[in-house]
C-alpha cells in the first residue's frame, strides 16, 4: 500500500494538474452542449409535454420528440463522435505530461513545461495505445465468438435464463481481460517514460510480464482505482434519483456535482498512472527477453580457405611430409 499512498500525497500536490485537465474536458463538453441545448431549445417549441423530462425520463416523450428532429440531431451527434474520439487523443497527449509531472513531484506545475512533456512522448505513447487497441480489438473477438458457439452449443437443453447466465459470464470475463490490456498499457507507458525507448511492442510485452507477475501490485490497485470511481458514479446517480429539478436551485445543484464528478474523474486520471509510476519504481525491473546468438560452426571448406590463406602470407608451419598438421597445436604430425 506504500505506493498507493505516496501517489495519493503526489495527487494532492499536483491539483492544479487536475484543475487544468477539468478545464479542458469543460471546454470540450461546452463545445458539444452549447449547440445541442439552442437546437434542442428551437426544436422544442415551448411544448409543455418536453417538460416532463425534467421528473424523469419519459420514453414516449423521448421518442416522439427524436421522430420529429432527428434530422436536426443527428448532426450534433456525429459532432459528438468526433469529440470522443479527438477526447481519447488528447488523453494520450496529456500522458507524457502527468508522468513529467509525476517523476518532478513536489515542482511547481508550468504548463509550459507540461506541454512540452506532452509533445515530447506523444508519438511513442500514441503508439502503446494503437497496440492496447488491436490487443482489446483480438480480445473482444475471441470473447464474442466464445460466448456465442457457447450458447449455441447448449441452446436446446437450457432455458433462456441459463443462456443470459453464459452471456453474463462472457461479458465479465472480456472485462476482467479487458482492463487487464488497459492496466498493461499503463505500465508500457511508465516503461517508454522511464527508459526514453521508442519500442511500443516491446515495452507492452515487458509491462504484461511485470503485471502476471506482481498481479496484487498492479492488476489489483488497478481494480481500486476503477471501484473508486465506479462509487462516485454511483453517488452522482443516487443523488440525481432523489434530486427533482423544479427550480433553479436544485438544478445548480445538481450541475455542481456533475462536476465534481468530472472533477473527480480527472483526479483518477492522474491518480492512475502516478500509481503505475510509483508500483513500477519499487517493483524489480523485468528483464528483456534476450535474442539468441547464433554460434558460427566452421565447415571443411571454410577451415580448407583459412589455412590456404596462411600458406599465402607465410605465417602457417610448413608440413611435413606427409603434407599434414595437428589441428590442435598447427604443428606437423608424425608421419604413419
Amino acid at each position: 500500500m506504500n505506493a498507493l499512498s505516496v501517489s495519493f500525497r503526489q495527487l494532492l500536490g499536483l491539483l492544479r494538474l487536475v484543475g487544468f485537465l477539468y478545464a479542458v474536458t469543460l471546454v470540450l463538453g461546452l463545445l458539444a452542449a452549447l449547440p445541442f441545448y439552442n437546437t434542442l431549445k428551437s426544436e422544442y417549441h415551448d411544448s409543455l409535454e418536453f417538460i416532463k423530462l425534467l421528473d424523469g425520463f419519459d420514453y414516449t416523450v423521448f421518442s416522439d420528440f427524436m421522430r420529429q428532429s432527428q434530422q436536426t440531431l443527428y448532426p450534433l451527434f456525429s459532432v459528438g463522435r468526433w469529440l470522443g474520439v479527438f477526447h481519447l487523443f488528447l488523453s494520450v497527449f496529456f500522458s507524457g505530461g502527468i508522468l513529467f509531472c509525476q517523476a518532478q513531484a513536489g515542482s511547481r506545475f508550468h504548463i509550459g513545461t507540461f506541454w512540452q512533456a506532452c509533445s515530447h512522448y506523444f508519438g511513442r505513447f500514441l503508439k502503446v495505445a494503437g497496440v492496447t487497441i488491436l490487443f482489446v480489438l483480438v480480445n473482444t473477438i475471441i470473447w464474442v465468438l466464445a460466448g456465442s458457439l457457447a450458447i449455441m452449443a447448449v441452446s436446446d437443453p437450457l432455458t433462456e435464463r441459463g443462456q443470459f447466465w453464459i452471456g453474463i459470464t462472457a461479458f465479465a470475463l472480456f472485462m476482467l481481460t479487458t482492463t487487464l490490456l488497459l492496466c498493461v498499457g499503463d505500465y508500457a507507458k511508465v516503461i517508454l517514460f522511464e527508459e526514453d525507448d521508442q519500442r511500443a511492442f516491446r515495452a507492452f510485452g515487458r509491462a504484461g510480464r511485470l503485471v502476471l507477475k506482481n498481479p496484487g501490485k498492479t492488476y489489483g490497485l488497478y481494480w481500486l482505482l476503477i471501484l473508486i470511481g465506479t462509487a462516485v458514479f454511483g453517488l452522482y446517480f443516487l443523488v440525481e434519483e432523489h434530486v427533482t429539478m423544479s427550480g433553479w436551485l436544485t438544478i445548480s445543484l445538481l450541475f455542481l456535482v456533475q462536476q465534481a464528478v468530472i472533477f473527480v474523474r480527472a483526479a483518477l486520471k492522474v491518480w492512475s498512472l502516478g500509481l503505475a509510476y510509483n508500483v513500477y519504481k519499487i517493483l524489480p525491473k523485468p528483464a528483456p527477453v534476450a535474442r539468441p546468438v547464433p554460434t558460427v560452426i566452421p565447415t571443411h571448406e571454410s577451415a580448407y580457405t583459412a589455412i590456404a590463406a596462411d600458406d599465402a602470407s607465410g605465417d602457417s608451419p610448413a608440413p611435413d611430409s606427409a603434407g599434414m598438421y595437428s589441428p590442435e597445436t598447427g604443428t606437423p604430425t608424425d608421419k604413419e
